[in-house]
């Protein structure tokens, strides 16, 4: 029997409410007639003035400020999950429990143990459950994923990749709960490296053990006169062995001097290589050892509707697709996994506790000065 619609209910009020509420809005023009009946229903911030402010401008029917009001609500479907890191697994269990499909934006957790906790809870209830690795579904990414898959550059030997901004590179910028160990689990490693982490891992395949250095550029962050004291790093500079035999390297920062949303790798392969920059996400740069020397060299594809996930959007090659569009397509995977019975659907629950597990591996390296296993 076809679902004709889903209700979906939302906890927290911060920046990404912005971008899942739009893509909300919008996605069933772009998979019209194919997608059920989309309902805003509630927003929940355990400020009062967060949420009401929030439901009123991206319009969502009504607000509260219980999350129970959303895990344990009748007449929610879906709950989606923007806290804090440390807030993740409490909200997404309870509504595991109670019924609900699952979209938790990343990391999956704070730590190993509380994302084992939903991995658990996920497979016990078999729902739906998708983590916001946005950047990984990317139509450019995906197109990689083909190629490696299909064999055009052969057995891979090396991925380097790094993810940079500068937004945390001002000294003044006030502490917030992402400088919090305690709640955050780690600092840029674990906030944006788990992105580009999570890119690797799809493209190339587990990580088996990793070596790192970390750096805490500002000790402090504006809070109080004194400041208060930073307990994440601020740039962590990674080598991988990935389970295959490739090897590489994962840097992130947030307080990166000039680089704005510099997510990039590249992939070595024995018969070719693909390299991608997010600043220039509608390319994707590929070389074949099959072109003859004289005119070999990496060539330059155009993204378009003929591209993997792209379809829905613009068709033309070059037309461009944005941000924006990457919560639609993980709202498609999500919504895809709720109509069909499939909960496995990818980005999910299993796959972000991988990453969880890495960028721990990671900080108990920096701490040891070791070659940690994942």
């Amino acid at each position: 029997m076809a679902i004709e619609a889903i209700r979906f209910g939302i906890i927290g009020s911060g920046y990404m409410l912005k971008a899942h509420s739009l893509a909300l809005r919008n996605i069933e023009g772009f998979l019209w007639p194919n997608a059920p009946r989309i309902q805003m229903m509630r927003v929940v911030d355990i400020n009062t003035r967060a949420a009401e402010e929030a439901a009123k401008r991206w319009g969502w029917r009504e607000w509260a400020t219980d999350p129970e009001a959303i895990t344990r609500a009748d007449d929610i479907d879906v709950v989606i999950i923007i806290t804090p890191n440390g807030a993740h697994a409490e909200a997404a269990v309870d509504a595991l429990k109670h019924g609900k499909h699952v979209l938790c934006e990343k990391p999956l957790a704070d730590t190993v143990k509380a994302a084992e906790r939903m991995v658990e809870a996920a497979a016990e209830a078999g729902k739906a459950n998708v983590v916001n690795f946005g950047y990984r579904t990317w139509p450019a990414i995906e197109l990689a994923k083909k190629l490696i898959a299909d064999g055009e550059i052969g057995d891979i030997v090396h991925f380097q990749g790094h993810y940079f901004q500068d937004y945390a590179r001002d000294p003044k910028m006030p502490f917030s709960w992402r400088f919090d160990r305690s709640v955050a689990g780690a600092g840029a490693f674990g906030d944006i490296g788990s992105h580009i982490m999570d890119i690797a891992v799809a493209l190339v395949g587990p990580v088996w053990r990793i070596s790192a250095k970390t750096r805490r550029i500002f000790a402090r962050r504006p809070v109080t006169e004194s400041g208060q004291i930073v307990t994440v790093d601020d740039m962590t500079c990674t080598l991988v062995e990935f389970a295959n035999g490739a090897v590489g390297s994962v840097h992130a920062s947030w307080a990166a001097t000039g680089h704005k949303c510099d997510l990039g790798f590249t992939v070595i392969g024995t018969k070719g290589s693909i390299k991608f920059t997010w600043e220039r996400s509608n390319e994707l740069h590929f070389f074949s050892d099959k072109d003859a020397a004289e005119i070999g060299g990496f060539r330059r594809i155009v993204i378009g509707g003929i591209h993997p996930e792209a379809a829905p959007f613009w068709f033309a090659q070059g037309q461009g697709l944005g941000y924006g569009e990457a919560f639609v397509i993980i709202l498609r995977r999500l919504i895809d996994a709720i109509t069909t019975g499939k909960p496995s659907t990818s980005p999910n629950f299993a796959e972000a506790l991988h990453v969880n597990r890495i960028v721990e591996a990671a900080l108990r390296a920096a701490e040891s000065g070791n070659w940690e296993n994942v």
